[in-house]
Formats: C-alpha cells, sequence, structure tokens
C-alpha cells in the first residue's frame, strides 16, 4: 500500500513543478511583449506639450535684410541738422538713395552685408553745371542704430569704417595740361583738387504703432 502513495506523491511533485516551470517562463515573455509595446508606442504616450508642433517662422521682411532703409536725424560737426530718408533701388537691391543731405540725393552701392555703402563719385543731375560728390563711406551699425555717413573718404575694402577716425581728403583729377610739344616746355602735370571729408552721424527714427487696448 505504501508503493503506489509514494508513487501518486512523487507524480503531484513533478506536476507542481511543470506548472511552476511554466508559469516561470511565461512570466518574462509577457514583460518582454510589454516592454516591446511601449518602445514602439512610446510618440503617443509622451506628453504633447513637449513634442508640440512650433510656429514657421515668418518671412524676412525687407527691413531686416537692409536695414539701413528708414529715416534719420543726422548732423554734421557743425550741429547742422538734416532729415534724411534711404531707401532702396527699385531695381537694384544693392544699390540705395539717400535724401535730405546738403549734397542732394545720392546713391551708394552695398559693399558689405549688412549695411556697409560705397558712395561713388557722381554728380548730383543731368545739367551741364551739375554738382560735384565725391567718393564716401556710408555705414549703418544696426545695434547702435547709428547712421554714419562721410563725403570725401576714400572707400577701403579692409576696413571701411576707419574713415571716420581718421578722415583723409580725397584727392580727386581734374583734368590734365595738354603736352608741349618744344624742348623748353615743362613737363605735363595734373591739376588735382583736394576734397574735405564731411561727416554725418545721427540716429535711425523708430516708428511705433501705438497699442490699441482691447475693450
Amino acid at each position: 500500500m505504501k508503493k503506489p502513495a509514494i508513487v501518486a506523491s512523487a507524480a503531484l511533485l513533478m506536476f507542481t513543478a511543470a506548472l511552476n516551470a511554466q508559469t516561470d517562463t511565461k512570466q518574462p515573455v509577457a514583460n518582454a511583449a510589454t516592454e516591446k509595446l511601449a518602445v514602439a508606442d512610446k510618440y503617443n504616450n509622451l506628453s504633447t506639450d513637449t513634442y508640440k508642433l512650433q510656429p514657421m517662422p515668418e518671412a524676412l521682411a525687407t527691413e531686416k535684410i537692409f536695414p539701413v532703409i528708414g529715416k534719420y536725424q543726422l548732423t554734421n560737426k557743425a550741429g547742422t541738422a538734416s532729415s534724411v530718408t534711404v531707401s532702396l533701388d527699385r531695381e537694384n537691391k544693392g544699390l540705395i538713395w539717400v535724401e535730405g543731405l546738403p549734397q542732394g540725393k545720392i546713391k551708394a552701392t552695398l559693399r558689405k552685408s549688412p549695411a556697409t555703402y560705397k558712395i561713388p563719385a557722381q554728380k548730383i543731375g543731368e545739367e551741364k553745371d551739375a554738382k560735384d560728390v565725391a567718393e564716401g563711406v556710408l555705414i549703418y551699425d544696426k545695434d547702435a542704430n547709428i547712421l554714419n555717413v562721410c563725403i570725401g573718404c576714400t572707400y577701403k575694402s579692409e576696413d571701411p569704417a576707419n574713415v571716420f577716425m581718421t578722415t583723409e581728403p580725397v584727392v580727386t583729377e581734374v583734368e590734365k595740361t595738354e603736352k608741349k610739344t618744344t624742348k623748353s616746355a615743362k613737363r605735363a602735370t595734373a591739376k588735382v583738387t583736394k576734397v574735405k571729408p564731411v561727416l554725418y552721424s545721427g540716429n535711425k527714427i523708430i516708428e511705433t504703432t501705438a497699442a490699441v487696448n482691447a475693450q
């Protein structure tokens, strides 16, 4: 009688062990599947505030690309004030027009972005007696909000702003004498004229729109 009881007990122990083994092996599989699902679905489970879509950046306005354009209140060393407007040329964005200075409406060409310009020597007007304007430099400092203009300064590409510290006169050739054919004639020379630099400086006028309070 004891032998059947012993066999039954052994069978029960083996069944219990097999059941426990199956339970132990299934549990990690369930956990692995859960982790895999969590990884695959992580973008749906994360906070929408963290991964919300950002607004599209605004298009660059013309004033941002060419910060020199605008209105200014400039003064020279004598303290004479001039209301100056700087505008872009309609056909050439690298060219600006400066209006309001005593010299008249002058043009300047962009040499270094964002706002370093060379004022080429030019005539103001198309008349025979049109006024001559010497070479110059125009630089707008957008950080300091200051426009500096020098008419009668040589533009130096390596350091254009240096002319506002050490202004050297521009030597402009006016005309050449005709060569003489006789031996006693003096060697032909070129007549030159020195242009005294004229400097202007002033702040840009920032136009603001008054905010309207909502009722």
